[in-house]
């Protein structure tokens, strides 16, 4: 055996030895790990509507939900954990424009899938992550009577962290702030309506 052979065979058991290795790691650390809860948030909304009238400061609201995702334990202190979360909530806002009427708007039923990285120190998980979000969105013209209401979609930013009460469950804090795009307006006061949402929540989760 000539020593390019030898030096082929060394690092071929040198690569097996390791992937061996990885894969006895595997179990303990690279584990997927559902979990499911509720929370209880209390959150904001601001409208602006396409620079023809001015920001509405939207208003405030509570926003009780239900959350559910997995973990993709990366190393022992590194998560990854994809979620999808749901509120029952409706953020609503008014402003007033030319003519003397009013104009209502609402945010109804949020939902958001995220993707998150976590980091372990001890019994807390810090996470930041980004993610997509959807709710309807609603105005009407109190005046005329004219309603437009419209599904919207947006990009999603959290930053929170859990705290395990047990090896089962844990507790959990989150700041949520979702853009979304621009919807359909009522029509001679402005040709669309973004809106930004920002929520905070805590909830109790459960691991299975």
């Amino acid at each position: 055996m000539n020593s390019g052979t030898r030096r082929r065979h060394v690092i071929k058991k040198l690569l097996l030895g390791v992937a061996a290795a990885v894969l006895l790691e595997t179990p303990a650390m690279a584990q997927l790990v559902p979990y499911a809860g509720v929370d209880l948030g209390y959150g904001h909304a601001d409208y602006q509507p396409n620079g023809v009238l001015p920001t509405d400061a939207g208003g405030q609201g509570f926003a009780p939900g239900l959350f559910g995702g997995l973990d993709y334990n990366l190393t022992s202190r590194m998560v990854l954990t994809t979620e999808f979360d749901w509120a029952w909530t409706a953020f609503k806002g008014g402003q007033s424009v030319p003519g003397g009427r009013i104009v209502d708007h609402e945010v109804t039923m949020p939902m958001n899938l995220k993707l998150a990285l976590g980091w372990r120190i001890r019994q807390t998980t810090l996470q930041f992550g980004a993610g997509i979000g959807r709710a309807s969105i609603e105005t009407a013209d109190t005046g005329t009577g004219a309603t437009v209401a419209a599904s919207a979609s947006g990009a999603s930013l959290m930053l929170g962290f859990r705290r395990d009460l047990s090896a089962r469950t844990f507790l959990r804090g989150e700041y949520l702030k979702t853009t979304y795009g621009p919807v359909a307006f009522i029509t001679g006061d402005a040709a669309t309506l973004a809106t930004t949402t920002q929520v905070f929540k805590v909830g109790f989760g459960r691991k299975f």
